[in-house]
């Protein structure tokens, strides 16, 4: 009996399967709040029960193993990025891009903001800002420098937080959808990082205690591919962080239909060297289209791809051709609206985002006020149109988250 005994241990051992080394294939969501408590789902191989969680060093305050490839765990406090480890028996899951979690800072501040008001329009831009309407986006061309009286100096004379879309030579006036043989490759990339360094750190020279963000390049996805974009960010940002521009103050390109996957593809690094992306969901004030590319809410399925910056979005262009500004001349379609349809939908658009900024990630969000042309916040001689009413109205309960 005792020899009976001994085999059946000795069989036990030489055929259970020892257990596994956790590895994680994802996170979901990628963000969690800051103060803890976020309810974040885990999938992989390997989870075993009494398997423990850490977002960085820090351990979870509760950890449910459903199965072998899926925990749920509750995130603790925390900030900046951590990487979501699963430890067991075997020991540690590995780093992998996928297990990058982001911290959601608390909403505090403006968030609000326009397109372009200060640059192309000469309204009361400094209506808006009274009213903390503070973000106003300008575009430049790399290489060039702040002028004692361009479109930056009356932005940030009124008082705005400017949003600057460094662009490449070309750009403008070429066909929308259409692959831009002037976009910045090969050499040439090299030639635009240069002239986005010197412009910008020009513009942080003349406005030393302004704050500044930045956007290289407007819509890529409309002239070039997403490995052509990668390619130039790929080389733009460690030479800005070279130079000491802040990562987090420089705002990618993002787009649905798997843009950010193709540029991870062809350039992985960039899964944890972007510190914030730039999004503009033109499409329906309610839902999402057009694969994830448009519509307000079509924002978190594009943020939920991000490894990294996905705690740091910016919404920079959103809203409708108003046929109230001089009747519509320069509109085209799919978004020219009556003034008064143009304001209901933009404040349904707005209340869409309050979710989105409640959880901390979207950072700003600018109404896109082309007056001449569309989108428009102001009439000729300074009047508020429907629709830069109805965003003063919004601004009035939620300037500041």
């Amino acid at each position: 009996m005792h020899l009976l005994s001994l085999l059946a241990c000795c069989a036990t051992s030489l055929f259970s399967a020892p257990a596994s080394v956790p590895v994680l294939a994802g996170v979901a969501p990628n963000n969690v709040p800051a103060a803890g408590g976020g309810t974040v789902s885990i999938t992989g191989s390997g989870f075993a029960e009494g398997s423990s969680v850490y977002f960085g060093s820090a351990r979870a305050r509760a950890v449910h193993v459903l199965s072998s490839t899926s925990i749920v765990a509750v995130s603790p406090t925390g900030s900046g990025t951590a990487d979501v480890r699963v430890l067991g028996e075997s020991g540690s899951s590995a780093p992998t891009p996928y297990d990058r979690v982001a911290y959601d800072p608390s909403p505090n501040g403006p968030w609000l903001g326009l397109n372009g008001n200060s640059v192309n329009y000469l309204g009361p831009v400094r209506l808006f800002a009274r009213h903390r309407v503070l973000f106003d986006r300008v575009e430049l061309t790399a290489g060039q420098q702040p002028g004692k009286h361009d479109s930056l100096y009356r932005s940030i004379a009124a008082g705005m937080i400017p949003d600057v879309v460094l662009e490449y030579r070309g750009y403008t006036g070429y066909r929308w959808g259409t692959p831009d043989p002037r976009f910045p490759r090969g050499r040439a990339i090299a030639v635009y990082v240069q002239g986005f360094l010197r412009t910008a750190l020009s513009i942080r020279r003349a406005y030393p205690h302004a704050r500044i963000l930045f956007e290289p390049i407007n819509e890529p996805y409309g002239y070039a591919t997403a490995a052509q974009y990668a390619d130039v960010i790929a080389a733009l940002l460690p030479a800005a962080a070279h130079a000491g521009l802040p990562l987090a103050q420089i705002y990618v390109a993002a787009w649905g239909k798997d843009w950010i996957p193709n540029m991870y593809q062809a350039q992985p690094g960039l899964r944890t060297l972007i510190e914030g992306w730039y999004f503009h969901p033109y499409g329906p004030p309610s839902g999402a289209a057009n694969g994830d590319s448009a519509g307000i809410q079509s924002v978190p399925a594009v943020q939920a791809q991000m490894t990294s910056g996905q705690n740091n979005i910016i919404i920079s262009e959103i809203g409708w051709c108003a046929l109230d500004v001089k009747r519509g001349e320069g509109c085209s379609s799919p978004y020219v609206e009556t003034g008064q349809q143009a304001a209901a939908d933009l404040s349904q658009a707005l209340q869409n985002a309050l979710p989105m900024r409640a959880a901390g990630w979207l950072r700003a969000l600018l109404v896109f006020s082309r007056n001449y042309g569309g989108w428009a916040m102001q009439l000729p001689g300074g009047g508020l149109t429907e629709e830069g009413r109805a965003l003063l109205r919004f601004a009035a309960w939620h300037a500041e988250g």
